[in-house]
């Protein structure tokens, strides 16, 4: 169960999502990689669409991630916002 939400990232560049960036999900791990990035055949390509539609489109990702123009992307403030909040 998912209790707080988090900044999802790119499992190729590794960069995290902004709102509008074009992505793919694939029907192998369920991951979300840049269109840019995506490294698996077009066949196995689930769904396409900014990063914001495919979060709302799908409940278990609209649940648990943070859709964000200015996405946090240093790991340790990340971490103290997450300790804080305890």
């Amino acid at each position: 169960m998912v209790t707080e939400k988090m900044q999802p990232h790119c499992e190729v560049c590794k960069k995290p999502f902004k709102r509008k960036d074009l992505v793919h999900t694939d029907t192998m791990f369920t991951q979300i990689q840049h269109v840019k990035c995506f490294i698996y055949k077009p066949e196995f390509i689930k769904d396409t669409g900014t990063y914001e539609d495919i979060v709302n489109k799908y409940p278990a990702y609209k649940k648990a991630f943070i859709v964000s123009d200015k996405p946090i992307t240093n790991l340790a403030v990340v971490s103290a916002f997450k300790k804080s909040k305890k």
